[in-house]
């Protein structure tokens, strides 16, 4: 332990629209702490009763209030620089825990001291089914079965469901819920804000390659209802899933990963347009998803040819 540190966790949690859910995660967060814990909300400029209910519920919770969406990463960013506890756990703003999993995380990360160490947990859904939670870095044969939608049934960026059932190294967490000592952080120096859908795994490619590990913990579950908060803007989601990955592999130098990820994302945009455009004639969620991918060739136009990297 380092002791000057007032609190044992700082968690920092980002905000957008998901009022129901951040209430019931910091209440989750309180009910099973064994010792005190510092909450930093950062709110993304909520347009619902987020900030009012936060402060009347919970009072000690420290708030940053954007203007305006500055984005996840330099969200968390903020986030971070008000951390004051010797442990750090990111957590999303639909995660919320079910058992006394940070007393758990504390001993599992301790049994590697000395080490960078990222760690997750095992993810539940809603029904309490069982959610993926790590995976292997991203690919070009990863994107050309999308192209084909075939990665469902070949989804060889996550690990057998057998080899998960102890504590592993892995090469990705999820951002749902990453739990690190604040030593670890501070070489990491938070997440990259050019990079959304892709700052959790670019986050762990950067501990991997100072040394560290990112480990995968099944001994405790965090619920996470999934996508709360970024499912309300497919524009947003869509162009990041996307082009996210393009700048990944350039920022790690992955070269042949990206000169032959690029035509098979253009491929993936100019197929799904008209055939979402056919689909949207008779359901109004592909007419959505016609309209982001046809924003998505635009972001991408202007991500490849005029180096914008706006990931919003």
């Amino acid at each position: 332990m380092i002791n000057e540190y007032q609190y044992n966790i700082s968690v920092v949690i980002v905000s957008y629209n998901v009022c129901d859910y951040i209430i019931e995660g910091i209440e989750s967060l309180f009910k099973f702490s064994q010792f005190p814990i510092q909450i930093i909300l950062v709110d993304n400029n909520s347009s619902d009763n987020t900030l009012s209910s936060v402060r009347a519920k919970f009072p000690d919770v420290l708030i940053i209030e954007n203007k305006e969406n500055v984005g996840f990463s330099a969200a968390n960013n903020q986030g971070f620089q008000l951390c004051t506890g010797n442990y750090i756990l990111l957590f999303n703003p639909d995660a919320a825990l079910v058992e006394n999993s940070l007393e758990l995380m504390i001993k599992e990360i301790d049994l590697r001291v000395g080490k960078d160490v990222l760690l997750g947990t095992k993810l539940i859904n809603t029904d309490n089914s069982i959610q993926a939670s790590c995976w292997k870095f991203p690919n070009p044969i990863q994107h050309l079965l999308e192209l084909f939608f075939l990665n469902t049934w070949m989804n060889i960026s996550q690990y057998q469901s057998d080899l998960l059932i102890e504590t592993r190294e892995v090469d990705f967490i999820s951002g749902a819920l990453i739990f690190m000592h604040v030593e670890t952080l501070k070489k990491l120096k938070g997440l990259d804000v050019n990079l959304f859908w892709m700052d959790d795994v670019d986050l762990c490619k950067r501990n991997i390659e100072l040394g560290g590990k990112n480990i995968y913990f099944p001994h405790t579950k965090i619920k996470h209802h999934i996508g709360k908060s970024s499912k309300k803007n497919l524009n947003i989601v869509i162009s990041n899933q996307i082009i996210s990955k393009l700048k990944f592999y350039k920022k790690h130098k992955q070269v042949s990963y990206f000169l032959i990820s690029v035509p098979i994302f253009i491929l993936q945009i100019l197929s799904r347009v008209p055939l979402f455009f056919i689909i949207g004639l008779f359901k109004k969620e592909y007419r959505i998803k016609c309209k982001a991918y046809i924003y998505t060739f635009s972001k991408m136009m202007n991500y490849l040819f005029f180096r914008k990297q706006s990931v919003i």
